[in-house]
């Protein structure tokens, strides 16, 4: 009796592909569906394009802030999401469009008694009155102070290409105790900004500076209650990342903010210009200075003097020692 063949393995042929393939065209058609009834949220897909281009780096961390708390307008604190697009429901697209960012906030929100927004040539600065941040005598970062950083940190970040440094300093009032704890408790409080600030993947963390000041850099006499207040603070300073050196207002800006040489401000310029008659050290003194002593492109100082030097009057040569000891002989 013959034997039956055995039978062939049925070839694969790959139907399954098809049944995948509808299911991947329904659930895009329903993804579809969803965006079209959705509200389209210009912020949010500006802080989703920012994600994007720093690597993912803090989209986490955006996508937690929308959960806290902000301040609402008498400056309490609400429940609400914090307005992260600021006050003209957009982030700043560059330096000049941050310090807008930060008036339109500090005024929305009814906060002028206790923020200060300065702008510079090549700098901005946010003063926080310290009851802001800290109950007295300490430098645990109260809630409502994390909150106010919260709102400021999605603008910051957005930009963080524009921004050479970011600054944050300490401040106390001089009140006659020991100036050394002042000192101390200037630089922890800056610190717990920072520490808040570095949590939240604010900006990169070669841009952070930190100082402490202690009652040394007072804004107010501190024989008065109201002026001790305004000592107390601190202050967070940004620095513009491109600076244009021909402009003497930008230089000033940066010698003062950036190097601690004090402002101009305080020095009577003569009318002949002599920067030698300014304080040593001064911004304008220092200004001056560079600029008499400054060399040119073609490696040629800007002063007078000689321009080129015989270095043989200056050294002898082993030939010339020869021959002086054969005069000699």
């Amino acid at each position: 009796m013959a034997k039956k063949l055995p039978k062939k393995p049925e070839e694969n042929t790959g139907e399954w592909l098809n049944t995948y393939a509808d299911m991947v065209t329904l659930l895009l058609t329903f993804f579809v569906l969803l965006f079209a009834c959705s509200n389209l949220d210009e912020t949010k897909l500006q802080l989703i394009f920012s994600a994007f281009q720093n690597n993912g780096n803090y989209l986490n961390t955006v996508i937690d802030n929308n959960h806290e708390a902000t301040e609402n307008s008498t400056g309490g604190v609400t429940d609400d999401q914090p307005d992260d697009s600021g006050g003209d429901g957009e982030l700043p697209q560059s330096f000049e469009e941050l310090y807008q960012y930060f008036v339109e906030y500090v005024d929305d929100n009814n906060l002028s008694d206790v923020i200060a927004v300065e702008n510079g040539a090549a700098h901005i600065t946010l003063t926080f009155n310290d009851s802001v941040f800290f109950d007295g005598n300490s430098y645990i970062l109260k809630d409502e102070g994390k909150k106010v950083l919260n709102n400021f940190i999605p603008a910051i970040r957005f930009i963080q290409n524009s921004i050479r440094t970011m600054t944050i300093s300490g401040h106390t009032a001089d009140d006659g105790t020991d100036k050394t704890r002042d000192m101390q408790l200037s630089a922890l409080r800056a610190n717990s900004v920072h520490l808040h600030l570095m949590s939240k993947d604010t900006i990169d963390y070669s841009k952070y500076r930190l100082k402490a000041c202690g009652p040394n850099e007072p804004v107010a006499p501190n024989d008065t209650l109201e002026g001790m207040a305004k000592n107390r603070r601190v202050e967070i300073m940004f620095l513009k990342n491109e600076l244009d050196m021909t402009d003497k207002d930008v230089i000033q800006d940066i010698l003062d903010h950036d190097y601690g040489l004090g402002s101009s401000q305080f020095d009577e310029v003569p009318k002949d210009n002599d920067y030698t008659k300014l304080p040593e050290g001064s911004a304008d003194w220092v200004i001056g200075y560079i600029k008499d002593n400054a060399v040119s492109n073609s490696g040629v100082s800007s002063n007078e003097g000689p321009s080129i030097i015989d270095s043989s009057e200056f050294v002898v040569s082993a030939e010339g020692e020869e021959e002086e000891n054969e005069d000699a002989e």
